[in-house]
């Protein structure tokens, strides 16, 4: 809480006053703002706060242009290491809306990422969470880098307020409760649609472009930094909501692989790299994740959980396989010490207080994402096959693994497996619809299940796999 005191209203009338009176041909800038400097280090953090708050949009713009005015003999503003210690000082002790709005007053994307760093260092968690809020509604106009250089036009596709909202998301630190708390809030504040567009400004993508050529390069290491914050979350919300970002942005990227015109060689170890890190995120809590997907996924495409399974998949088969066939076991209850089939038929209420058959919806949508991830793939039959009997394989040896109830294991085997790649007589998308059917609990003897969980499972798991 901010203590308004005489020193602090008087602070921020002198900024403002000095901020309107720049001296005759402007040579009293430089010195203003060290003055400014001086007396908003010699309050006290508390009284520091309401600096900010009392200053108008008008006298920060004017604050922002002192500071980053031209000139010699007093009349220029503040090099790199005065801006830093001004916006550190400020960032120690004002709220994150304040901060935020000071943000506002600058154009230049190298100054928005310096305040995001001192926000992000010297900001409490409180004010750090209310900043990423505040920046969020700032990140759709695509505010992106362009310059040229020798012929060259060098675009940054990063979003400067997105990528400052990521700057300060990654400061969280999620081994603490308190970390995990502030991390939480802030993810939770912000639309999927933002958090897309933080994640995109997190692989910094890079276009280079001339005369007959065009091509792309990829920096992922703080898109990389925050999924490893993310799974150390304890809110299966958020991670799905970081998991979704994080498949849109390598959906994107791959789309740039496809074209042989676009493609770099290191755009593949960049998606290996992320999707490495989805995995760890999805194993930490793959059916709450899935549930958030699930949940979220108005037209029902699985279009997030398809692009992670074809990445998963696309360099290795036997690797891939089995990380989804663990994922698959998991869904079907294996590690809870229930039966499948008691897994499956489990009834929740829903907000309407209606029971319905969530683990079996939840199991539905996955293997709808399955059957999207591998179509994606475009392999042939042959292959299709192989890569089905492969994934399901894995979930066999999976739910042994991880431990199923006695008594009811399931009853799928290879021969029923290759049985249904026979009867679809090459064509792969009947492949595909009958991996819906061989995801279904089977009993030992290998009589399929048949009950009242089949249905929500058909609903979530035929749809995808038929289109």
């Amino acid at each position: 809480m901010a203590t308004l005191t005489r020193a602090t209203f008087q602070t921020a009338y002198n900024i403002q006053s000095r901020s309107l009176d720049d001296g005759i041909l402007g040579v009293s800038r430089n010195g203003n703002l060290h003055k400014t400097l001086d007396e908003l280090r010699q309050l006290p953090p508390g009284e520091r706060e309401g600096v900010l708050t009392n200053l108008s949009d008008t006298a920060l713009n004017e604050l922002a242009s002192d500071v980053n005015a031209a000139g010699i003999l007093g009349a220029g503003g503040l090099s790199h290491d005065e801006k830093r210690t001004l916006f550190d000082t400020l960032a120690e002790s004002s709220t994150g809306k304040d901060l935020a709005r000071l943000a506002s007053a600058f154009d230049s994307r190298d100054d928005t990422q310096l305040l995001a760093e001192s926000v992000a260092n010297k900001g409490s968690l409180q004010s750090r969470s209310a900043y990423i809020e505040a920046m969020s509604p700032r990140t759709a106009d695509n505010d992106y880098g362009r310059s040229f250089a020798l012929g060259v036009a060098i675009t940054e596709h990063v979003d400067k307020d997105a990528k400052a909202i990521l700057t300060v998301l990654n400061s969280f630190d999620t081994g603490t409760s308190e970390g995990r708390a502030s991390f939480d809030q802030a993810i939770n504040s912000l639309p999927q649609s933002v958090l897309n567009n933080v994640l995109k400004a997190g692989v910094d993508k890079t276009a280079y472009s001339g005369t007959g050529f065009y091509t792309v390069s990829y920096r992922t290491e703080t898109a990389n930094k925050l999924l490893e914050r993310a799974a150390k979350s304890e809110d299966a919300y958020v991670k799905g909501k970081i998991f979704s970002s994080a498949a849109n942005v390598v959906s994107g990227m791959r789309a740039v692989q496809n074209n042989i015109l676009l493609a770099t060689k290191t755009t593949d170890s960049n998606i290996r790299g992320i999707t490495e890190r989805m995995t760890v995120l999805m194993n930490t809590d793959a059916r709450g994740i899935i549930r958030k997907l699930n949940n979220s996924d108005d037209a029902g495409v699985a279009t997030e959980l398809g692009a992670y399974i074809s990445e998963i998949l696309r360099n290795d088969l036997e690797g891939g396989s089995k990380i989804l066939g663990q994922q698959l076991a998991l869904l079907q209850g294996a590690g809870t010490g229930q039966s499948p089939t008691d897994f499956f038929e489990q009834q929740v209420r829903n907000r309407s207080d209606k029971l319905y058959y969530r683990n079996a919806q939840d199991l539905g949508y996955y293997v709808g994402g399955m059957c999207k991830g591998v179509d994606q793939l475009n392999a042939d039959s042959t292959e299709t096959g192989s890569i089905v009997k492969s994934i399901l394989s894995a979930g066999i040896s999976a739910a042994n693994s991880l431990g199923r109830a006695s008594g009811i294991v399931s009853g799928l085997t290879s021969f029923m497996v290759d049985d249904v790649v026979k009867q679809a007589n090459d064509d792969r998308s009947k492949i595909l619809h009958g991996l819906q059917g061989l995801a279904m609990l089977v009993y030992a003897d290998g009589e399929r299940y048949q009950g009242p969980a089949e249905g929500p499972f058909n609903a979530k798991a035929g749809y995808m796999c038929r289109h």
